[in-house]
């Protein structure tokens, strides 16, 4: 562009020679801001593909255990051997609530515990990443037949204890994560997962490692108390657990120590020493 030549905004028509400066470099830029909206709309997180049967009422049959947590065990086939395999199904309430509230009510109405017996509960479906959920309304009548014998449990919940664990991950409530929500996890979800959570839904520990693989953890205290209180300033934000591991079946339930959780810092974790010892030399 020729120096001698000046353009206000305003005026209608630039010099051609401040038009062919604009053009050329339009040109260079034109690619550049193509390829990083493309790169920018690649790096944003993916909507989960968690489904919902929402309308749809499914019939599940399996024995009934309400600790840790109100599951369904149901059978899934047979392994090599010929011994039954089973799936747990996690009960989940209708809203923001769990599932204890309708299996009370339903328990108080036929006179009799549910824990260890066959049941058949029809609800709602909803499933992620290999787990199978149900929610039970009281609205749907969802008590279709309960067996009145109780049947040996004790093989059923395949209890196997694995250790003191420290693992680090994010608190979601199962229902939206598995199913409902798109997002249903992190800072754009949080409001809602602490509201699920204290409505009764069971705390859930979503971990994922190097390879980018999740695997998942019901969060109950250290004697298998409800944590759903003690854990909403600590959902969806990274935090770090330390507590007794126990599988029952295909899933790990997490009995948490006392001030075994705690929000996770990565710099903490990886840079404190460092920290610590150059402030230390600072002072000096």
């Amino acid at each position: 562009m020729n120096n001698e030549e000046f353009y206000i905004g305003w005026m209608g028509k630039a010099p051609k020679s401040f038009a062919a400066w604009i053009r050329k470099y339009l040109i260079v830029l034109l690619p550049v801001i193509i390829v990083l909206g493309v790169l920018l709309a690649l790096s944003q997180k993916k909507f989960g593909t968690g489904t919902f049967e929402f309308g749809t009422l499914t019939e599940v049959k399996g024995i009934y255990f309400n600790k840790p947590v109100p599951t369904i065990k149901v059978v899934d086939g047979k392994d090599i051997w010929g011994n039954e395999n089973y799936i747990t199904v996690p009960l989940i309430g209708f809203g923001k609530h769990g599932a204890d509230g309708v299996i009370a009510d339903l328990e108080k109405e036929k006179n009799i515990s549910f824990e260890g017996k066959e049941i058949t509960l029809k609800g709602t479906l909803l499933y992620n990443d290999g787990k199978l959920l149900m929610q039970v309304d009281a609205n749907d009548k969802p008590l279709v037949n309960v067996s009145g014998a109780n049947i040996n449990s004790v093989g059923l919940q395949k209890i196997k204890e694995l250790g003191i664990i420290d693992v680090k991950g994010e608190i979601v409530d199962p229902k939206c994560f598995f199913g409902v929500m798109k997002p249903g996890e992190g800072k754009p979800h949080k409001d809602c997962a602490i509201r699920c959570i204290l409505g009764g839904m069971p705390p859930v520990l979503k971990v994922t490692d190097e390879k980018g693989n999740q695997n998942y953890y019901l969060i109950v205290g250290a004697n298998g108390e409800k944590m759903n209180e003690a854990v909403q300033d600590y959902v969806a934000t990274p935090v770090e657990i330390n507590a007794r591991a126990v599988a029952y079946g295909d899933w790990v339930v997490l009995y948490v120590h006392p001030n075994g959780l705690q929000h996770y810092s990565y710099i903490r974790e990886h840079f404190s020493t460092s920290i610590a010892s150059c402030m230390a030399a600072c002072i000096k």
